[in-house]
């Protein structure tokens, strides 16, 4: 039996539709009519197995305030809990209800859901950059440009390699750190000299008059009368074994008043050869050139501090060269910021009176202001960072120049920085980790020096010469008599020496071991302080460069929100308090934008900045030759 009639039943039916339309509660959307029925208190339809009869329960306190909230849902959302079986509604032939392909759509957006939920799950590795939307900031273009009004002729470009060059080139500072190393290593030929040959004269003439305590020393006269002429030229040699060597001619002139001094006018001449090699101590090439191998190596630890200081010169041309670069991103930000401010002010200056209170203007005009002082400390510090280039660089087109062009602009790229290749330049180039180790060579050539005088003295001497003498001053025939008269003469012998308990040789070479040891763990440290230093260097490279990504991201999207405002504030017209409000927000949303902008500009300079200390951490900078 029916209780109703078919048009009656179909008239219930389209009635409970609307009902369900207007609460937001499609049974095309479950998800959302499940939470929704039990907030208003309704069951879902349950279809019952007898005919085709619907039973709904009435709603239980629902005012007309309700029902209007409810009409202005723009969609249901989507709701975390278990997914309610969609309504059957029996015998519905209405076109406009299509649930299956209702049903793809919720189970698509149930899948876009998803996967954004699941996706600030990813992680990113430490070592590898992240990648943002492409992007491409429009004041290093702008920054090769002049931007302070000089005039074309005071305006000079300049990229950084040839800031560094020319540094190279003109720096006083340069040259002073490029003389040090020579001056060291003049050292090295003082230590050679000593094994130059030495040649040698001397000439005493000697008048003197002596009492006589004995006849026979004169033959009769009281006081000796002598006159005595003594001449010697010739060369002293040392080699590198310790030999020593001496070479001599001697002639002396001679005469007196005793009566036994036969032939009168004595002229006496004496070639002599003399040499001492040490057997024990002081024998060996390696101890007597240690004081050059000594003086090589201190100007190897010269060579390496001269390294340091010119690659500290050469970080502080980069830093000064970007620092430039960014006050000047920062000065076009500055203006290109309070040129937006001013055509937003203008655009509403109309608006004054009618929508907008004239005090919200105050508003645009104090951050045109502060935008204004910006520029000006931005045109501050870029003056000072010129005359920074000016000192460091000091080439001589500098001087005339107003306004320096940085031409060399940030890296967009991140390039492949392997981390076991930097720590192994370090320990190769690094000028601390080179002077510790020359200092390390010059005490071990010290240590074997302390070893050798340890030993005893034991020196093989060797004497030998030729002599001649005449009367009358015959000097051609007394020098001649020393190779056709006689034979030669020659003394062979040792001589030997040995302190009995050697302390001071014992107390040395202790000193030389323990300085060893300290500079084996100075070495130690350096290297240790070396890859932490350059580890530190290439993560913060790596953090800098995806903090720069994401500021990237945050600028784009800053950016976007300004947009937006700008929009709305122009399309908007109602009372002055809304008005007002969305004038504060697009302020407040241009002083985010201008500050992402800084923020960009300032980690892509610092980026740049980072590439540039990972090499002076490494050492490979730049380097100099002891040569």
């Amino acid at each position: 039996m029916r209780f109703l009639s078919r048009n009656a039943e179909k008239q219930w039916v389209l009635a409970i539709l609307l009902v369900l339309l207007a609460f937001g509660l499609s049974p095309l959307n479950p998800q959302a009519f499940a939470q929704s029925s039990q907030t208003l208190g309704l069951e879902p339809p349950n279809p019952t197995s007898t005919g085709d009869r619907v039973s709904l329960a009435q709603p239980v306190g629902v005012s007309s305030e309700e029902f209007e909230n409810f009409l202005k849902i723009p969609t249901p959302y989507v709701s975390d809990r278990p997914a309610t079986k969609p309504v059957r509604v029996p015998q519905i032939q209405e076109p406009q209800v299509q649930p299956p392909q209702v049903q793809e759509t919720e189970v698509q957006v149930a899948q876009v859901q998803e996967t954004e939920v699941q996706q600030p799950q990813v992680m990113i590795p430490l070592g590898l950059p992240i990648s943002a939307p492409h992007f491409a900031p429009w004041w290093p273009e702008k920054g090769i440009e002049s931007i302070m009004a000089s005039p074309p002729q005071q305006v000079c470009r300049a990229d950084l390699e040839q800031l560094i060059w020319q540094s190279m080139q003109y720096s006083p500072r340069v040259k002073s750190i490029l003389i040090l190393p020579k001056i060291q290593r003049t050292e090295v030929d003082v230590q050679r000299g000593e094994f130059d040959p030495r040649r040698f004269g001397q000439s005493l003439y000697n008048d003197n008059s002596d009492p006589v305590g004995n006849t026979l020393t004169t033959g009769g006269p009281s006081r000796l009368n002598e006159q005595f002429w003594d001449n010697s030229i010739g060369i002293r040699d040392r080699n590198t074994l310790g030999g020593k060597s001496e070479l001599s001619q001697q002639i002396g002139a001679k005469d007196n008043n005793s009566l036994f001094f036969k032939p009168n006018n004595q002229i006496d001449s004496r070639l002599s050869l003399n040499y001492t090699q040490p057997l024990l101590r002081g024998a060996g090439r390696i101890y007597n050139t240690s004081s050059i191998a000594i003086a090589g190596f201190k100007t190897k630890g010269t060579v390496a501090t001269a390294n340091r200081e010119l690659q500290d010169h050469a970080m502080e041309v980069i830093t000064a060269y970007w620092e430039l670069t960014l006050h000047r991103y920062l000065l076009l930000q500055a203006n290109n910021g309070q040129a937006r401010l001013i055509r937003i002010k203008e655009q509403l200056q109309n608006r004054s009176g009618r929508d907008l209170l004239p005090s919200y203007l105050k508003r645009a005009d104090a951050e045109i202001f502060n935008q204004r002082a910006q520029a000006d400390r931005a045109i501050a510090d870029i003056l000072g960072r010129q005359a920074t280039l000016r000192r460091l660089v000091n080439a001589p087109e500098l001087d005339q120049c107003i306004e320096l062009i940085p031409l060399t602009i940030p890296s967009d790229e991140y390039p492949e920085i392997p981390l076991e290749d930097e720590i192994a330049s370090a320990l190769l180039y690094r000028g601390d980790i080179a002077a510790i180790r020359a200092s390390i060579e010059s005490a071990m050539v010290q240590r074997q020096v302390a070893q050798n005088e340890r030993k005893a003295i034991l020196d093989l001497v060797a004497n030998s010469y030729l002599r001649g003498l005449e009367g009358n001053n015959e000097l051609s025939r007394s020098w001649q008599d020393q190779f056709d008269t006689g034979r030669p003469s020659f003394t062979f012998g040792a001589t030997y020496q040995d302190p009995i308990y050697r302390r001071t040789a014992k107390a040395s070479l202790l000193g030389r071991e323990l300085e060893i040891q300290k500079l084996l763990q100075d070495h130690a440290d350096a290297i240790l302080k070396a890859q932490e230093q350059v580890t530190t260097v290439v993560a913060s490279a790596q953090g800098t460069y995806r903090s720069s990504q994401s500021a990237i991201e945050g600028t784009m999207a800053q950016q976007a929100e300004v947009e937006e405002l700008q929009v709305k504030l122009l399309d908007f017209f109602g009372d002055s308090v809304a008005v007002g409000l969305t004038l504060n927000n697009l302020l407040d949303a241009e002083k985010r934008l201008i500050a992402a902008e800084n923020n960009l500009a300032t980690q892509q300079v610092q980026f740049m900045i980072g590439l540039a200390r990972i090499k002076y951490e490494s050492g490979s900078l730049m380097t100099i030759s002891a040569d």
